[in-house]
């Protein structure tokens, strides 16, 4: 298949040779170099002719649905049936809008009557065809990628995560002091993987089903408190001033996610005796949240890096997932998320969410 900026292979069935060379003639005398630097057509009779041919090197099918083997759309719906990859526009000589509407129902990309055909417009429709065609497959390939990755934590991870939970339980109910206080942090957080995991793979199935997650009511105090707990399970040491109070903002389940993400940022970054402070102010459209922290902060030249995916700072345990999480979450629901310096020389990590009403 070629690059559609400079050639496009251009497979034609239509069993006229009157017709065949009047399609040529447009293909030829189009004035449409901006569009397309050159087209390159092949002429088949049939669709049985199809069948013998290597459909990968062309990038679209011109279809006259009159043919000796069949006519009308049981024509198209055989084409569909051979070129499942290609974009198919379709020629005829009648105007029929319902026929036409039909076609496209049915798979067909454009439906254009012999009598309206120019060499701009049929070069333009085969440009936009292809290009519509190519959106697709990815639309196609990233669902099936979402599935697959869906299936992943579904058999894997999340069975995984039950069986090292089991046996965190297990432990707890045997052992006494240290160790059962261990056993049971073993079970703490295997419960917030796994509840996360479930969190994921909504969103997941939800976008492979080309939706989105309805944006919700969420209190913001509230959520901070949930998120500033995991933190401290994670390090008694720390200590989260949350001064956010009675302020909501649109966002979905996986908002205590995303700022669990930065106050475990902040400890692992800043030392297990961080102090972070969390305030916030109201705007007419947006709340703007400030997460600082009193560790080593960032510096200027890494502030937009660390939200990139598979970023991670030296000496970093983690997987360079967390911040980027952070960073697609908040752009999802509509917000900004930007690094400035703390008063106390840290990093000031700055929220921007949409307010509700």
């Amino acid at each position: 298949m070629s690059d559609t900026t400079s050639r496009m292979d251009v497979l034609l069935v239509e069993d006229n040779p009157g017709d065949a060379k009047l399609v040529a003639h447009h293909l030829d005398s189009s004035d449409s170099t901006h569009l397309v630097d050159d087209i390159g057509l092949t002429h088949l009779e049939s669709l049985g002719a199809v069948e013998e041919t290597e459909i990968d090197r062309y990038d679209a099918l011109l279809l006259d649905l009159g043919l000796p083997e069949s006519t009308g759309l049981e024509t198209l719906d055989r084409a569909t049936e051979l070129v499942t990859d290609l974009p198919i526009i379709v020629l005829t000589g009648m105007r029929d809008r319902q026929k036409s509407m039909g076609a496209i129902e049915r798979g067909a990309q454009d439906y254009l009557p012999k009598s309206d055909l120019d060499g701009d417009r049929l070069a333009r429709t085969l440009r936009y065809a292809v290009v519509r065609s190519r959106q697709q497959r990815t639309l196609r390939r990233r669902r099936d990628q979402m599935e697959f990755f869906n299936s992943i934590l579904q058999h894997d991870m999340l069975n995984g995560m039950n069986v090292i939970r089991a046996r965190g339980d297990l432990l707890a109910d045997n052992l006494d002091g240290d160790e059962r206080e261990y056993a049971e942090t073993i079970v703490d957080w295997s419960d917030d993987i796994i509840d996360l995991t479930e969190k994921v793979r909504s969103v997941l199935k939800t976008l492979s089903e080309d939706g989105m997650n309805e944006m919700q009511r969420r209190d913001l105090g509230a959520v901070l408190d949930a998120a500033a707990d995991r933190a401290r399970s994670k390090s008694p040491a720390c200590t989260v001033n949350n001064h956010v109070t009675d302020m909501e903002v649109a966002a979905d389940e996986l908002l205590e996610d995303v700022f669990g993400n930065l106050f475990l940022n902040a400890v692992e970054h800043g030392g297990d005796d961080v102090t972070i402070d969390v305030t916030a102010t109201v705007g007419d459209v947006f709340v703007t949240l400030r997460i600082a922290d009193d560790g080593p902060g960032i510096s200027p030249g890494r502030r937009r890096q660390v939200f990139e995916r598979g970023q991670k700072g030296s000496g970093s345990s983690g997987t360079g997932f967390g911040l980027y999480f952070v960073d697609s979450m908040v752009e999802s629901y509509g917000g900004r998320i930007w690094i400035e310096e703390s008063d106390s020389g840290g990093a000031a990590f700055v929220v921007e969410l949409p307010r509700t009403e």
